[in-house]
């Protein structure tokens, strides 16, 4: 797939209900829920790399909705749980 600045991504599955993004995406903005006082890396509102695809809760990947989204630091890996 390609965002609108033709930039390339992809979900990868990674395990049962659980998807990572993968390409060529550079830039993130990382987005808190509604009313959390900082951050939290374990369960984002939402993730918006430049280019797109911005992604929250409800997004779909394939025919699966989004409904959690958390990155793994270590790895540098956003994790999205789909149902």
């Amino acid at each position: 797939m390609k965002n609108r600045y033709g930039d390339e991504y992809n979900f990868e599955k990674i395990g049962e209900n659980l998807y990572t993004i993968t390409g060529d995406l550079k830039h993130w903005r990382l987005l808190g829920k509604e009313n959390q006082t900082k951050v939290d890396y374990s369960d984002l509102g939402a993730i918006d790399p430049s280019g797109g695809p911005y992604i929250s809760s409800g997004f779909k990947i394939g025919n699966q909705k989004v409904k959690k989204i958390s990155m793994d630091k270590d790895k540098d890996l956003f994790l999205f749980e789909v149902e």
